[in-house]
């Protein structure tokens, strides 16, 4: 049986209305860019209490999640949990299914016009069963300059920013890749160790190696402030 998991994109939200403790709608671009502004068409629906965490607390079902957890619960969705004193303006993670099925009016592209990255910046992943289960993995965009054995001397570039002209890499680490980076898969880690793997491309690591390296997630909106890693689940 396939491991079960959770796939969230990043959007930047802007909050348009409110209709519940935990519900609302929300823009995935400045409504003043709208035409018109302010578009309420073009207001993204999810229910925020609807994520991982409930599904742990036996709340909802899997088939329920909307949204990636808040911060304190290991994701990066900004915008509440709770009104009115929650974000009105901060990063949403969008759930996989509910991204796809948004009609085309309403549906962001993955990558905001005002960012320069690949779209596996902007992805996170849990995992609810099998060998990867209980670990969240993080996509980055990396290089591997040398290797020793199954370990690589990896550069990792900021996330959100990849494309960003002149940007150097947050930094350089020798990483053991099976312990701390999601297998190579299609759409996931791209790079790996051996002849036979590309050298530069996607790497989702684990949250505890994110942290350890000190690698935020993307700003999103991209011009927010200093963004803050979550807790390590």
């Amino acid at each position: 049986m396939p491991a079960s998991r959770t796939i969230t994109y990043g959007f930047g939200s802007w909050v348009g209305s409110q209709t519940g403790l935990t519900t609302c709608g929300w823009w995935p671009q400045d409504p003043n860019t709208l035409n018109p502004p302010f578009d309420q068409t073009k207001l993204i629906s999810s229910d925020l209490s609807k994520n991982l965490q409930a599904v742990r607390n036996g709340q909802i079902t899997l088939a329920q999640v909307q949204v990636d957890d808040a911060p304190v619960h290991g994701g990066d969705t900004k915008i509440g949990p709770s009104f009115p004193t929650g974000s009105l303006l901060n990063g949403c993670w969008l759930e996989k299914g509910d991204y796809d099925a948004l009609p085309v009016a309403k549906k962001p592209p993955r990558i905001p016009s005002d960012m320069q990255c690949r779209d596996y910046e902007l992805t996170s992943v849990w995992y609810w069963s099998g060998t990867l289960a209980n670990r969240r993995f993080w996509g980055f965009h990396a290089e591997i300059t040398a290797e020793q054995g199954t370990s690589a001397l990896v550069s990792v570039w900021p996330a959100g920013k990849s494309l960003e002209a002149g940007l150097p890499a947050a930094g350089s680490w020798w990483l053991n890749l099976p312990n701390v980076a999601h297998p190579i898969e299609a759409g996931f880690t791209a790079i790996g160790t051996g002849l036979s793997n590309p050298k530069q491309g996607a790497l989702f690591l684990d949250a505890p190696t994110r942290v350890s390296l000190g690698l935020s997630g993307p700003k999103l909106p991209r011009y927010q402030g200093s963004n803050i890693m979550p807790q390590v689940k």
